[in-house]
């Protein structure tokens, strides 16, 4: 009984040995952190902030106006604005530039890496509702990106 009192506390004893070294496989698992988030997108329609539009990038938010809205969209961070319409490639804004789609003009008054406004107006009725994209491309990470569908009725 004595002897299997000490084989006990040798092999207790090595065990920890073997622990305390790091006996056995080392597995390396790297955890990469979430990313965050470079910016995020407010809107104001007609100078009043729309309630719940906070847009951040990988999200997409419908935004409904009627002919003679002002539209505004604020980021938190640089961004370069970029519109599409129909099946047009995405055609970047710029500061009195204009978008005629389906009979509505998409006029950028102010284009900035931190705000895009947009008046909208048409010279006739429309007769089905018009939709246009905005998407918002940080600057500092081009991966990330936010996407509002601008849906225009009369």
């Amino acid at each position: 009984m004595r002897y299997l009192g000490t084989s006990l506390t040798c092999v207790l004893i090595a065990s920890l040995f073997v622990t305390g070294c790091g006996g056995g496989v080392d597995v390396g698992v790297v955890v990469s952190p979430p990313p965050t988030a470079a910016f995020d997108v407010g809107a104001q329609l007609n100078g009043h902030p729309l309630a719940g539009v906070d847009v951040f990038p990988d999200e997409q938010q419908t935004i409904q106006v009627v002919v003679g809205d002002t539209l505004e969209l604020d980021s938190s961070g640089p961004v370069s604005w970029e519109t599409v319409a129909g099946t047009a490639a995405g055609i970047p804004t710029q500061t009195g530039g204009t978008l005629l789609f389906e009979g509505v003009a998409f006029t950028e008054v102010v284009s900035t890496p931190g705000q895009l406004t947009l008046a909208i107006s048409a010279n006739q009725p429309l007769a089905a509702p018009v939709s246009m994209t905005v998407y918002a491309t940080s600057l500092d990470d081009a991966s990330q990106t936010a996407t509002f569908d601008i849906v225009v009725t009369n």
